[in-house]
């Protein structure tokens, strides 16, 4: 078992039991301001013949998450440095309310763990900020005050503080701990390689304590590459950014408009059919695996669960057959972009790409119930450009060789969009109508031995209009009114093609 042992020295300085190792009991924090001094500690039980490290604190406060510390130090990698950290320090503070502040760095070279120790003053030692892994978490509460957590770590430190701009109450602390999972998760998916978005547990935060969360964090992939997140959700909305060395990504969801959402049945099922068109868009222009993974995992936790909706008591609600024309999902911007690369050394100008949009807007009108209408519009757009083999079976190796220049360039440029509408007018229906649109336009360009011997832009497409007021009332047209199965099979059916579809192809008909 790994254990924190203090070294000794026979000074009045060392004699001080403050100076004992720090323990693996979690009790009130002090901030380094009170310490005019650090000392230098060791992890005892080190494995085979590597030697313990001899490292120099910030301060002698005493928890878990400092025994945490000097283990993720002798055991981890920079990024790994940050293991369980932040769920420890959230845990510590939901506990006792009280700022905390902690940091650690290797002691000076020729410092033998065993037989020599140094007292450091906090403000020789204090490592905050200085680690090339940074992450930090604000979580602001209802009563207004804003608590900070930071976390850092480097090769050759780890630092991490907790600072609350006021006294917390228990309901407070008590919300903060329930997010401590959470946000090491968020940590844990970050310091990944490839990196993993992981802010679903985030987004369920306790909004009868808390008011918002935001996240921040960047890590070091390598010596010229970072990936950076930054992450904030409230009750009107979330947002959600990161970017690294595969690209881009932007999300943003509207919570302002509960009377939209569906039910959690409906909302699982149109969140699969947005992947859906995420991954035929990827297959489509060619995207990078990883930065497909990436997005769908931060569309995933965005959209996964908006809470109890709260409908004003004389509010608009939707009605069964309202919700068969909406996907039941918040309204979203989201989009994301791969880095550009130069995969042709010969035609350095022809660039890898891919980019893609995917919306949702919902518009509810009306003064009452009886005149309400409904509108929802889904959108995408893709724009990609990729080499492929000129024979399928073939391999693409591309140099600066003309027999190596025999390959496509393709070109990708698509468009989607589904709008539904219903409106009542006295309380009947008086419109109910479903477009939708699908353009694609390919554009591939081939080359033999680096000459151009071909160019062919392919577009295609298709609009669907569809009237569905005898879908809905065939009574309108002499026929017989529906039974109450009859109509929940029409609604569902009726629900399964509003989604949004890019291939023209697969459009549905006027009268499916």
């Amino acid at each position: 078992m790994t254990t924190i042992t203090s070294l000794t020295r026979t000074t009045p300085a060392a004699a001080n039991p403050a100076t004992a190792g720090v323990s693996t009991s979690t009790s009130g924090a002090t901030g380094s301001s009170g310490s005019g001094s650090s000392t230098v500690v060791s992890l005892g039980g080190a494995t085979g013949d590597t030697p313990a490290k001899a490292l120099v604190w910030e301060n002698r406060t005493r928890s878990t998450a400092a025994n945490m510390m000097a283990r993720n130090f002798n055991e981890q990698p920079a990024a790994g440095r940050l293991k369980g950290l932040g769920g420890e320090l959230l845990k510590q503070v939901a506990y006792d309310g009280e700022d905390f502040s902690q940091a650690v760095q290797q002691a000076p070279g020729g410092v033998q763990a065993n037989t020599y120790d140094m007292l450091v003053a906090p403000t020789q030692v204090s490592q905050h900020g200085m680690g090339d892994n940074q992450i930090a978490l604000t979580v602001t509460t209802r009563s207004g005050v804003k608590v900070e957590f930071k976390l850092d770590a480097g090769d050759n430190s780890i630092a991490i503080e907790a600072h609350s701009s006021g006294k917390l109450n228990e309901a407070e602390r008590k919300a903060l701990g329930k997010l401590a999972e959470a946000f090491q998760k968020s940590i844990d998916g970050l310091t990944e390689d490839p990196p993993r978005i992981d802010v679903g547990g985030l987004t369920q935060f306790d909004q009868g304590a808390l008011s918002s969360v935001d996240l921040k964090g960047q890590i070091k992939l390598s010596p010229t590459q970072t990936q950076q997140l930054e992450f904030h959700a409230d009750a009107a909305q979330r947002t959600l950014s990161f970017n690294g060395p595969a690209g881009s990504a932007n999300i943003k969801v509207d919570l302002s408009q509960p009377a939209s959402w569906g039910s959690k049945e409906q909302q699982a099922k149109a969140l699969n059919k947005y992947l859906q068109q995420v991954d035929q868009a990827g297959a489509r222009g060619q995207g990078n695996g990883a930065m497909i993974s990436m997005f769908k995992d931060a569309f995933t936790g965005m959209n996964s669960d908006y809470g109890t909706p709260a409908i004003a008591p004389r509010g608009i609600v939707l009605t069964d057959q309202d919700r068969a024309m909406t996907t039941g999902l918040a309204d979203f911007n989201a989009s994301f972009a791969q880095t550009e690369v130069a995969s042709n050394p010969a035609r350095i100008t022809e660039k890898d790409s891919f980019a893609y949009e995917l919306s949702q807007k919902t518009t509810i009108t009306g003064t009452s119930q009886l005149d309400r209408g409904i509108s929802q519009q889904q959108q995408s757009h893709l724009k990609a450009r990729y080499h492929a083999p000129v024979k399928a079976d073939a391999r693409l190796a591309l140099d600066l060789s003309p027999n190596s220049q025999n390959y496509k360039y393709i070109t990708i440029d698509d468009s989607a969009s589904s709008t539904t509408n219903i409106a009542y007018d006295k309380g009947a229906l008086a419109k109910a109508t479903l477009e939708m649109q699908a353009q694609q336009t390919t554009r591939v360009l081939t080359y033999t031995l680096g000459k151009l011997k071909d160019d062919q832009t392919t577009p295609s497409g298709k609009t669907m209009t569809r009237d569905l007021l005898s879908t809905l009332e065939p009574e309108r047209d002499g026929l017989p009114a529906l039974s109450s199965e009859e109509r929940t099979l029409v609604l569902q059916k009726l629900n399964d093609q509003i989604f949004l579809q890019s291939n023209p192809f697969a459009l549905p008909n006027e009268h499916t």
